[in-house]
């Protein structure tokens, strides 16, 4: 045979055998049972929906974007501090005493009087020279009104009384007395029993300066000092100045004497009389009799002497014998107030003031402050 057909041959035989080996043959696919069908995957008799007409499926969202968180703002910068607030204006009430100085007269007179807050005890001293009595205490007393320029600068309108008197008492000039210390060479007759009222109503405005020593919140306490001026009125408020010869001889009703500067003291030893019609000091005839408080027909009072205690006179006495009032004194005088101070604060809205120096003589005392706003 051909080789071509013994090639061709052999397929042919060899094919039934082929096919009953083979896993999918004929007859052994035949022979498996039907597999059961699910009856919800049946076809039903809607067509199945065309590719293009399915339902489109939504994209996912995409992630919302996280906020941006806006930067932080720098913080502001800090407003620069400003002055304090304080209460800028107030009302006081001061008062005080006052002491002239005797230094300021005894250039003039040989012996004065004065007050001097200290009772009736003479002090002693070359400034005290010539003071024959002391007695009483001279003070002031008034209302302020205070305007705070700044927390360090008072500007403070003030009115109110100051009391100036001496005790009554013999003044000697010191021609009179050529030196001055009581000696023999004193013409003790040529004094003048003196009465001193100069007090006055005083107007005007001090101008104070204190810097803060101690500062909390509730406390400060300042120290300074200042200046003011001012008028005080005599007229209608002081007596003024009345003066009455004491006459020469010097001496008194009951003999005793009077030729040392310790009598003058003492009115019973050296006392006012009339001596004489052409005196300017008498001013005039000897008073009638029966016009003195002495004058009576046990004591015929033939010196014309006037009627005293050992610290004062008759007044009616005084003016029958020529009592005079001093032409010499202002109706106002100028005022010029040097002052230090020290001040207390609570919670700015009470102060203690304390303060002296001079005002129309040395002076201390302080006045209570009230404190209100604007700030």
């Amino acid at each position: 045979m051909r080789p071509s057909v013994v090639l061709l041959a052999c397929p042919l035989l060899l094919a039934p055998s082929l096919a009953a080996a083979h896993p999918y043959s004929l007859p052994r696919f035949m022979a498996q049972p039907e597999a059961s069908v699910d009856p919800s995957l049946q076809p039903t008799s809607s067509k199945a929906p065309k590719s293009t007409d399915r339902p489109e499926v939504a994209p996912e969202p995409e992630p919302e974007p996280e906020p941006e968180v806006a930067p932080e703002p720098e913080p502001a910068p800090l407003p620069e501090k400003g002055p304090e607030a304080f209460n800028r204006h107030g009302f006081g009430v001061r008062g005080g005493i006052t002491i002239v100085p005797t230094f300021i007269v005894n250039n003039y007179v040989a012996t004065m009087t004065n007050a001097l807050c200290r009772g009736d005890k003479l002090p002693t001293g070359k400034l005290s020279e010539g003071l024959n009595r002391v007695e009483g205490c001279n003070f002031y007393i008034g209302g302020e009104y205070i305007y705070r320029a700044s927390k360090v600068v008072d500007i403070v309108p003030n009115i109110g009384y100051q009391r100036i008197k001496a005790p009554d008492g013999i003044w000697l000039d010191r021609d009179e007395c050529p030196n001055g210390d009581g000696s023999e060479g004193c013409k003790y007759g040529a004094g003048d029993y003196t009465q001193v009222d100069v007090s006055f109503l005083f107007i005007g405005v001090d101008f104070m300066a204190r810097g803060t020593i101690v500062k909390t919140p509730e406390f400060a306490w300042q120290l300074g000092g200042g200046g003011g001026i001012g008028v005080g009125i005599v007229q209608g408020i002081g007596k003024g100045i009345f003066q009455t010869p004491l006459g020469q001889p010097a001496g008194s009703p009951n003999g005793a004497t009077c030729n040392s500067f310790g009598d003058y003291g003492d009115f019973t030893r050296c006392t006012p009389h009339w001596w004489s019609a052409d005196s300017d000091e008498n001013d005039g005839p000897p008073p009638a009799f029966g016009e003195l408080r002495l004058d009576s027909a046990s004591n015929p009072n033939d010196g014309r002497f006037a009627d005293c205690t050992k610290d004062r006179c008759n007044d009616k006495d005084l003016d029958a014998l020529g009592r005079k009032k001093n032409q010499d004194m202002w109706p106002a005088i100028p005022i010029v107030n040097l002052a230090v101070s020290t001040r207390f604060l609570i919670k700015d809205t009470f102060g203690i003031n304390i303060q002296g120096l001079w005002n129309t003589g040395f002076y201390f005392g302080g006045s209570l402050q009230y404190f209100f706003g604007p700030k």
